[in-house]
Order: C-alpha cells, then structure tokens, then sequence
C-alpha cells in the first residue's frame, strides 16, 4: 500500500487526514512544518504528499521544486489545500482540509488520494497549456497557479513568441487580446488558419472596459472561451478543466473514427480478398490430385500450396481486426499488428 506524508500545523487536522487514510489502509507519515517535512522526504520512499498551503518553513512553490527533484528524480505527486479555522478534527464536510477552493468530506478525500496514487507523478497533469501574455508577472503567476493543480505550462510574451512556443504541442492555449507584435486575435487567426492548431481550445484574457466585444469578436475568431482580468481563480480553474475535457471528447472522437476505418479496411480486405483466394487454393489442389509426385512441377506446387495457407491465415486475422494496434515495421514506418489487432489472440479483450 502506498505511503503518504501528511503536513499541517493544525493538529487536529493532521489527526484527522491520518485516521481518515490510515482506515483505507494507507501508511501515513506525518509532519507540522517544512523542515519536518525534508527530513521525511530524505529517508523512506512517499508516494504521495498532502501538504498545507505555506508551510511554516517552507512556501508551497519551494515544496513543488523539492518534490520535483525528489524520488531519485522522478517527482513526488501533490495534494495542496489549507485547513479552515474550525478544523477541529471532525469529519462533518464543510470543515477540515479544502481542496481547490472546495471543501472536502472523507469519501471526498479518499477518492482524490486513490486517482492521484493511479495516475502517479503526472496525476494532476492533466494538460500542457501555454500561456500567452506580455505582462511577465501575470503571465508567470497564471503559469505558478496551473503548474499548482498540475497542468504543464509553457509561457510566450506575445502572438509571435506563442506561434513559436506551438511546436511544444501545447492542449490549451491561454491568450491575452492586447499584447505588441501579434495581439490576440491574430494570434488566433494563425492558429485556426494552421490545420495542426487548429483544435487546440484557446480561452482569451481580456481587461479592456469593452470586454464583452472583445468576447464576441473572439469567439468568432474561433476562442473557445473568454475570462476577464482580475481573474477569480476558481472561474479561471474551472473553465480550463471544462475545455481540456471537452478537447479529451474530441480527441477520443478522432480516435474512434480512425479506429472504425481500419477494422472496416481490414474487414473489407479480407472480403475481397477471400473470394480469389479460395479460388486460386480450389484450382492448385485439383492440379496437384491430377499430378504424381515424381512430375517435375510437384514439389513447387506443394510449396505454393503451403504459401496460399499462410495466406488464407492471414486473411483470416484481417477479418478478425478489432482494434487500432501498431507496430514499428522498419524505417519509423508503423504498421498494423494484424496479431494484437485481431479478436483471435487469446486472452485479449474486444
């Protein structure tokens, strides 16, 4: 079971978090400060760390480096939250430990602790967006507060330097209007002109007192959404998670259509060929009834025969092709893995 080191200087949440976890069978380690915590870290392996917001010792963005680096390199994943005034260790929801700007119930907390642990390091990583914005401290607090619940980011300080900062293949784009060089909107008008950007969501930022015909002229442009500046975090949050779900539909939408063509493709082979096939097999069994093994053209056919049911079996897994699944042919070139691909392999599910 996986280890979890819990930090808080409220005590009586501490002991909660730890009775709540500790119950579902999770080892639990504990900690109220930030030195207290790079001990722990420095000894045995944590598989996870739920920690207070500013840690007496130790602020929330030095924890997220240290936990970076940590695991031999490979990252410790996060929780973050802070404790209410009134968390005083019972387990009513609306007290305790808060999540995102939400408070959270003990079934609540089981629940994000256990798709943490199976997602592993890259859990909250949901999405890599780019954010784009020629105010540098906005533009990096936007990219502090993402790379917080989780998100990769990428910044650019304006619509030039985020048409570069595209090859990163970004999943959200967030985008000031007002900015030098290439604003807003022909920034987006690139992107939606560009057959590989263009069904990348993009949310824009806007400050200006006309903002809702900033909004509407965007959204024509092609946005996806809009925000207004000063932000409130959890709009902000929310309306990135609804888009990258909505691009995550989108993406399994493709993916499907690809996945039908090619079992339709193989199915309609295999059909095809079939007929020939059988034919061809037919005549080359009944020229052989009619030859002795000592005519000079026997063996040949008896090889041919051999070959046209090395045919016939792979035919056979091409009318049984159920799935996308690739395999690298040669050159970097992939081709479908008739075997992995194909209902007939035993034990694989359909």
């Amino acid at each position: 079971m996986a280890t979890i080191l819990i930090a808080s200087p409220n005590e009586g949440e501490l002991g909660r978090i730890v009775s709540i976890l500790a119950h579902e069978g999770y080892e639990c380690l504990s900690c109220p400060d930030g030195e207290g915590l790079q001990k722990i870290l420095n000894s045995p392996k944590i598989d996870l760390v739920i920690s207070e917001v500013d840690l007496p010792g130790l602020n929330t963005f030095d924890l997220l480096r240290i936990l970076e680096t940590a695991s031999n390199g490979q990252g410790i994943p996060l929780i973050v939250g802070h404790a209410s005034p009134d968390a005083d260790g019972s387990e009513r929801a609306g007290s305790g430990f808060h999540w995102m700007g939400l408070a959270t119930s003990p079934d609540e907390l089981v629940g994000i602790v256990t798709a943490r642990l199976e997602l592993g390091v890259q859990a909250g990583v949901s999405g890599h967006i780019l954010v784009v914005d020629d105010d540098r401290e906005l533009r990096e607090l936007v990219a502090r507060r993402l790379k917080l619940e989780g998100y990769q980011t990428s910044t650019a300080l304006d619509g030039e330097d985020g048409l570069r900062a595209m090859e990163k293949n970004p999943d959200l784009v967030l985008t000031d209007i007002a900015m030098p060089r290439l604003d807003g909107f022909d920034f987006l008008t690139r992107l939606r002109a560009d057959s590989q950007y263009a069904h990348v969501p993009v949310i824009m930022m806007t400050a200006h007192a006309d903002s809702g015909e900033d909004a509407a002229h965007g959204l024509k442009l092609g946005a996806n959404d809009y925000v207004r500046k000063p932000f409130n975090w959890e709009e902000l949050m929310a309306r990135v998670q609804t888009q990258l779900r909505v691009q995550k539909v989108h993406r399994l939408t493709v993916e499907r259509q690809r996945d039908l063509a090619v079992i339709e493709l193989a199915g309609a082979a295999a059909h095809e060929i079939n007929n020939p096939l059988a034919v061809v097999t037919a005549r080359l069994e009944l020229m052989r009834e009619k030859m002795n093994s000592s005519d000079e053209f026997y063996d040949d056919i008896v090889k041919l025969d051999g070959l046209l049911d090395r045919i016939a079996g792979i035919v056979k897994k091409m009318g049984q092709v159920r799935r996308y699944q690739v395999r690298n042919y040669c050159g970097g070139v992939n081709i479908l893995d008739l075997d992995g691909a194909s209902e007939g392999r035993k034990g694989d599910r359909i």
